[in-house]
This record gives structure tokens, C-alpha cells and sequence, in this order.
């Protein structure tokens, strides 16, 4: 249910999802990396981002790269 929520949070935001990479849960908790593509015509990257670290059950959030 948390990706499911975390993918509706970037569709929301006009998000075009590049790939999806989630670990195997240990102790109820996984890792996952998704690399993400938003038109700043279309959507809000820093809107998204709080967004999804608002969100229950996100424990650590971190922006790998992003182009300015």
C-alpha cells in the first residue's frame, strides 16, 4: 500500500516515472528508488517531494540528483 501511495503522489504531480527498484522488506521496512521526470510546466518537484515525505510510513527520503 505505501508504493501505491507514493506512485499516486507522483501521478498527482504530473510525474513520468522512469523506473521502479524496491528491496526485499526486512523487519516490515523496504528500500525503494524511483527515478522521476517532471515538466516545470506540468508539476512542482519541491511540492512532490514534501508530499511524499509527509506520508506515513516513509521513514527516509532522499533526492539523489535533479537538474536545474
Amino acid at each position: 500500500g505505501r508504493v501505491s501511495d507514493v506512485l499516486q503522489i507522483i501521478a498527482g504531480f504530473h510525474g513520468n516515472i522512469l523506473s521502479i527498484v524496491q528491496t526485499i522488506p526486512l523487519n516490515g521496512v523496504a528500500s525503494l528508488t524511483i527515478s522521476v521526470d517532471i515538466a516545470e510546466d506540468r508539476g512542482d518537484a519541491s511540492e512532490m517531494i514534501n508530499e511524499i515525505e509527509s506520508r506515513q510510513g516513509v521513514h527516509y527520503f532522499k533526492i539523489l540528483g535533479q537538474k536545474n
